[in-house]
């Protein structure tokens, strides 16, 4: 066999295992959702928006977020990448300050971009005195912190979290009343180029399917945490 033939048989293999960088989406949360901001969070971060990952076509990988409320919010992520397995833990850092309204109202691009990186400075220092003549600008970034643990534990992680519901979830509950909640779910999943997403809320009573699910996905993942680093709703 030639070999400009060969070489082109051995891309075409490489290129039947990859995945497009945009994947297929099977379900998520109509906009505007907390979906959104996640995946800018995402993007922004060593993790990447996991629904543009250029991947190979036997890669996996979930995120269970929790939070978005007045108190702190962070990811758990598992991923597969041929035989390997990683998880990660992902902390939203709350990053802002404040300026005065009438310079935000003409400030340049540049400007703004410069009280951007000044938030992004001082992260986690909660901004007072905010007052009708001042605005905030917020830059909130994520702390991605790889977690040590054998692949077997991550693997069962994903087995269980599987089990519970994780590919079965819909992209949100239709309620028949508004739910006030000062925690929700957010969970993303890619199984090489397919991607699904849900924004749930979580509930005292669970009254669906879904909502007794998406308490089990998330139950599942942050087993391989600390007790002391797992978020309660």
């Amino acid at each position: 066999m030639r070999a400009s033939l060969r070489y082109a048989l051995a891309m075409l293999g490489l290129l039947s295992r990859v995945s497009s960088a945009q994947a297929r989406v099977l379900s998520a949360p109509p906009e505007p959702s907390l979906l959104n901001i996640t995946r800018s969070w995402s993007r922004a971060s060593s993790l990447g928006d996991l629904r543009e990952l250029t991947t190979a076509s036997d890669f996996l990988e979930l995120r269970v977020w929790g939070g978005y409320g007045m108190g702190a919010t962070q990811g758990v992520v598992l991923r597969r990448t041929g035989t390997h397995w990683s998880a990660f833990l992902a902390r939203v850092r709350r990053c802002e300050m404040l300026m005065p309204r009438s310079a935000g109202d003409t400030a340049s691009r540049a400007t703004l971009e410069r009280y951007v990186a000044q938030a992004r400075r001082q992260c986690d220092t909660p901004v007072s005195d905010v007052g009708p003549g001042v605005r905030i600008i917020t830059a909130d970034t994520l702390a991605v912190e790889r977690l040590v643990m054998p692949d077997s534990m991550i693997e069962k992680a994903w087995a269980v979290a599987v089990r519970a519901g994780a590919l079965d979830l819909p992209g949100r509950i239709e309620r028949a009343e508004a739910v006030s909640s000062d925690f929700t779910y957010v969970v993303e999943v890619r199984r090489g180029g397919e991607y699904r997403a849900s924004a749930i809320e979580h509930v005292e009573r669970p009254s669906t399917e879904a909502d007794r699910q998406v308490r089990a996905v998330y139950a599942a993942v942050t087993s391989i945490l600390p007790p002391e680093l797992v978020l309660k709703p």
